[in-house]
């Protein structure tokens, strides 16, 4: 009895070396990208004054436009560079108001906020190998991980203002808490409480979120009766309520501005170019058939109509983001040939008009970083070409999960219903992004392929349970 105490207690000292270890790669890798230079990040495209303009402060002046080629490096107090009526409350806000508490209210590297990001990212991480540490391909599941979250095309968001990096860390917070409450079979009021601010937390985090409050409301009512003694149900009423409320509050505060450019973009940008009669589908959309010329521009390019269109309230009121989904669904072929024309960069990880370089780390104009990049490679040359089997691997999985999780019992049941939650947030999040907008996909794309990137994950290690 002596021995298989001291053989268990080896076992679980080799374990947790070996977690140590990882994280060490981890933090090492994330220091080459964000500390040593040259360091990464993503050029601002007109968004970070959404973030930090918020807080007083804005980019040291520079002797050329970074605005897309290059990364800002330095930021100083600039009241100016902020756009109030751009402004939409976040929960990246949390992560700026860090950075600043480290500089001291004083100018600062852009190195500040990738640190911040970075030690919650490692936080999470950690959190995330804890509660699968009892899959039995564990070993390879950390490693696959490790190249997967530490991507550059990950990483570089990190060392930006973008609100990206919210969405993502916290849903990486959200799934190692959900992930260690199925493995235990137990809720705790800390456990609970932790779930809802989360939850609560991502649904701040973006606009494209908010519907994710669904999945996410019903998995809350299936954690209530994972434990053997079932939380009450009004502690499961309440934290639904809060979570509704953050994405509502997310959606109902979303500026007008930012409200109506991708309803314009979807028109002009997706429903006009790929259709046969462009004129016809203006007057489906109750907009003038002779705005087809101005089929191909976006709310923000040269030759847009989008400051005439917003000021009669044809974009914003005759046509909003509602009337464009209404359209797609009254027309499958075209619903079909839109996802048809976003597929090809679905998987891509590496935003478009994106540089990582500060200006003088002497690269080119847009360059992006080539080191710590394989799992970007593997999104698009190996993700990418199989598109359409994986948006149907993610459909088909949900209804032979569910007819498979009737049969299962304890942790296995409950790893069923994370992988369903995880399954539905993948679609929501896919589709929500492809009839969002048409600008700026690959960005706009990111929750989607990071919640991927977990589903695949989740779903091998899921298949080497012990």
């Amino acid at each position: 009895m002596a021995s298989l105490r001291r053989t268990l207690s080896n076992l679980r000292g080799s374990e947790s070396g070996f977690l140590a270890g990882v994280l060490a790669v981890t933090a090492a890798i994330l220091i080459l990208q964000l500390l040593v230079p040259p360091v990464i990040g993503l050029a601002d495209q007109g968004d970070f004054a959404r973030v930090i303009g918020k807080f007083g402060y804005g980019p040291a002046p520079t002797p050329v436009n970074l605005k897309y080629a290059f990364v800002p490096a330095r930021y100083v107090r600039d009241p100016s560079f902020a756009v109030p009526s751009w402004e939409h409350m976040t929960s990246e806000y949390l992560f700026v108001a860090a950075a600043l508490a480290i500089s001291r209210g004083g100018a600062f590297d852009v190195r500040v906020i990738g640190i911040t990001h970075g030690l919650v990212f490692l936080a999470a991480f950690a959190q995330l190998l804890w509660v699968t540490r009892n899959l039995r391909g564990h070993v390879l599941l950390w490693i696959a991980a490790v190249v997967a979250f530490t991507d550059a095309g990950y990483v570089a968001y990190w060392n930006s203002f973008y609100t990206e990096p919210a969405s993502l860390l916290l849903f990486l917070l959200l799934l190692g808490e959900t992930i260690g409450v199925g493995e235990r079979g137990v809720v705790t009021p800390a456990s609970f409480f932790r779930w809802v601010l989360w939850a609560a937390l991502w649904m701040l985090a973006k606009p494209q979120n908010a519907p994710l409050a669904i999945p996410l409301i019903l998995l809350l009512f299936r954690l209530r009766v994972w434990p053997a003694r079932p939380i009450p149900v009004l502690w499961a009423a309440a934290g639904a309520g809060v979570v509704l409320a953050a994405a509502v509050v997310n959606v109902a505060t979303l500026p007008g501005e930012t409200r109506r450019a991708p309803v314009y973009d979807m028109v002009f940008m997706a429903v006009l170019p790929e259709s046969k009669n462009p004129s016809t589908d203006l007057a489906a959309l109750g907009l003038n058939p002779e705005l087809v010329r101005y089929s191909g521009t976006g709310a923000w390019s040269a030759g847009t109509a989008f400051a005439d269109l917003k000021l009669t309230g044809a974009i914003g009121t005759t046509v909003t983001s509602l009337s464009v989904c209404r359209f797609y669904l009254m027309r499958p072929a075209r619903l079909w040939k839109h996802l048809k024309s976003v597929l090809p960069r679905a998987m891509w990880l590496r935003p478009e008009w994106c540089g990582n370089f500060e200006l003088d780390a002497g690269f080119p104009p847009g360059a992006r970083s080539t080191s710590f990049s394989l799992w970007s490679h593997v999104h698009e040359r190996v993700l990418t070409p199989l598109a359409k089997p994986i948006l149907f691997a993610l459909v088909v999985s949900l209804p032979v999960t569910l007819l498979r999780w009737r049969r299962l019992a304890g942790p296995a049941r409950r790893r069923g219903e994370i992988f369903v939650f995880l399954t539905v947030c993948c679609l929501v999040s896919f589709f929500v992004a492809a009839f969002g907008d048409a600008w700026d996909t690959v960005k706009h794309l990111c929750l989607f392929n990071f919640l991927l990137d977990a589903w695949l994950l989740f779903a091998v290690g899921a298949t080497f349970v012990s």
